[in-house]
């Protein structure tokens, strides 16, 4: 799986960089806008909502639940400065909402699963190795949570993360500052899915 975490570009607005995406095969829209203003956000999914509704994408936001709730979007993503329970999120949000929360270690992942939270996403401070070594702590301890890495530099290292272990990519930068984004974002499906997983 490959989610694009979609953030406020100089080249392009957030529909043109979704969309681009989703051209490219991208499945999973991550919003994150953390500078802007509540009544920015909602002029921005007023164009966003309906494209990935009609594309048949998902479409979560980073640590704002209450726009996921107000905008009706599949759910959200916590990142490790949000300071926000993913327990109590789930309450608010109910038991539909898709909720990932970011970790850094098998200790702060495995508790995830008793709380119905979705997925993880790695750090993208950690390197291949320690992303390895903790899918792999984690698995050993029973646990099936879904767990994505963030942001690989090149095609060929999602590729890898995948077939180490990781259930998915979250990709930024490799696509919004790409030359071509939409080829960008195929060479990232393309590469997810030759090493085993769901584009």
């Amino acid at each position: 799986m490959l989610q694009f975490q979609l953030r406020p570009d100089p080249r392009y607005s957030l529909a043109e960089l979704a969309q681009m995406a989703i051209e490219g095969g991208c499945g999973w829209i991550v919003l994150s806008a953390p500078g802007v203003t509540d009544e920015a956000l909602r002029e921005e999914f007023a164009e966003l909502v309906p494209l990935c509704r009609e594309a048949e994408v998902i479409l979560t936001v980073e640590d704002r639940p209450e726009a996921a709730r107000e905008h009706g979007l599949h759910g959200v993503y916590l990142s490790s400065t949000s300071g926000i329970s993913p327990a109590k999120v789930r309450e608010e949000l109910g038991a539909e909402a898709i909720i990932g929360v970011e970790a850094g270690s098998a200790s702060t992942i495995r508790p995830l699963e008793a709380m119905d939270i979705d997925y993880a996403v790695l750090s993208p401070t950690l390197s291949i190795d320690k992303c390895e070594e903790i899918i792999r702590d984690v698995r050993s301890a029973g646990a099936t949570l879904p767990i994505v890495a963030a942001f690989p530099p090149t095609a060929e290292i999602a590729a890898e993360l995948i077939t180490r272990g990781a259930s998915g990519i979250l990709a930024g930068k490799y696509i919004s500052g790409a030359d071509d984004p939409v080829e960008a974002t195929r060479r990232l499906t393309a590469a997810i899915a030759e090493a085993g997983g769901n584009p």
